[in-house]
């Protein structure tokens, strides 16, 4: 099922089959995130839990292999709607047979959009069900149109940090042939994926998480670039599959609850 929010700056759609984020447009109707096609990636926005990355084989917890997909199955799920305003909802998934059967532990995962003014704000919140304490990875994964205007070109674009020691990131294809590119120890955790020369673009605020990784799909030259804030292992970390030993990893004691957040708008 898809579901609209809006307000009288922006509006945005979601499904809630993974609780994915499929659309968001200005007031003027401009579409700024990648619309899914398989020649390139069939996907728009997956949410990224319990694990980030890819798995060669198995992913180990406490000893113990466990059969997690590539970037957790939360993406595959069926959410259902426990909030809904018409600026925002809140989706929501616990665990089930599969779940359990990869991943030890219940939870409760949400996910909520909610709008304020022209900014769109997610929360990925999560709850710890179980008696122990529970070891995860968490991330976003939206893609945005680049370029974002007919003529223009991805080589156009850049991405600019707040942190004014981190110099400009000009956009090239080549440099993610090795995969996505990721910065951590970042104090701002703001970014901006402009044009070079207008700076028009998105701002993207990522307070929440510990990293951010930049991704297109490797040399497809897709009209796009995924922004994805994480709090899950390193690039370096890729074949080490001991979620315990990823360097973000995150931990809930019983009963705890947390909120992972991120937001952007045009600027």
């Amino acid at each position: 099922m898809n579901i609209t929010i809006q307000n009288e700056l922006a509006s945005a759609v979601c499904r809630t089959h993974g609780a994915e984020l499929l659309s968001y447009k200005n007031a003027a109707g401009k579409e700024y995130l990648w619309q899914k096609d398989p020649a390139y990636w069939p996907k728009t926005s997956p949410v990224l839990f319990p694990y980030v990355g890819a798995v060669p084989e198995n992913v180990t917890i406490h000893g113990k292999a466990y059969a997690i997909p590539r970037h957790g199955f939360v993406k595959d799920m069926e959410f259902s709607v426990s909030g809904q305003g018409a600026d925002y909802v809140v989706l929501t998934v616990s665990p089930n047979d599969f779940t359990r059967s990869v991943y030890p532990y219940d939870f409760r995962f949400s996910v909520t959009f909610r709008l304020n003014g022209p900014s769109l704000v997610v929360t990925y919140g999560v709850s710890n069900l179980s008696s122990e304490t529970m070891p995860f990875l968490v991330g976003g994964h939206p893609a945005f149109f680049c370029p974002m205007e007919e003529g223009e070109h991805f080589t156009d674009y850049m991405l600019r940090f707040e942190d004014g020691d981190v110099p400009d990131l000009h956009l090239k294809y080549p440099m993610f042939d090795n995969d996505a590119i990721l910065y951590e120890g970042l104090k701002h955790r703001n970014v901006r994926l402009i044009h070079q020369e207008t700076e028009k673009g998105i701002s993207f605020d990522f307070p929440g998480f510990e990293s951010v990784a930049f991704w297109t799909p490797i040399r497809k030259d897709a009209p796009f670039l995924c922004i994805e804030p994480w709090c899950a292992g390193t690039m370096d970390q890729v074949e080490n599959t001991n979620l315990l030993e990823k360097k973000y990893v995150q931990f809930l004691s019983s009963g705890e609850h947390r909120d992972y957040e991120f937001s952007f708008r045009p600027c």
